[in-house]
């Protein structure tokens, strides 16, 4: 195989890799937009007891989490787009050694 094909090839294989991410990110983003939601519909819908509130609240914050920490796999992937998704841990998750990644099929 030549240079221009392996060029080729590895470029293809890069955004295979960033299609996959950005299809899974996304799922993991759209969750938590989707409690937001039901979570501030029944704060705002209904007069609910402190502790109804308190836990829709923390519902919120959850959710915030999360898309927070997605958002910080994406700028990962940004400054190293040959990285696989599975690659990147979520903020906080211990990364494990590439010799024990499965590649993405």
């Amino acid at each position: 195989m030549g240079s221009a094909e392996n060029e080729v090839s590895s470029m293809q294989l890069q955004v295979e890799n960033l299609r996959t991410a950005i299809r899974e990110i996304s799922h993991e983003i759209s969750n938590p937009v989707g409690v937001l939601r039901m979570a501030t519909y029944f704060l705002e819908a209904t007069n609910p007891s402190p502790e109804k509130k308190s836990h829709y609240i923390s519902l919120i914050n959850d959710s915030l989490d999360k898309i927070e920490a997605n958002l910080q796999r994406l700028k990962i992937l940004r400054e190293n787009p040959t990285k696989r998704i599975s690659e990147i841990p979520y903020p906080g998750e211990a990364s494990t050694s590439p010799e024990t990644q499965t590649p993405l099929s």
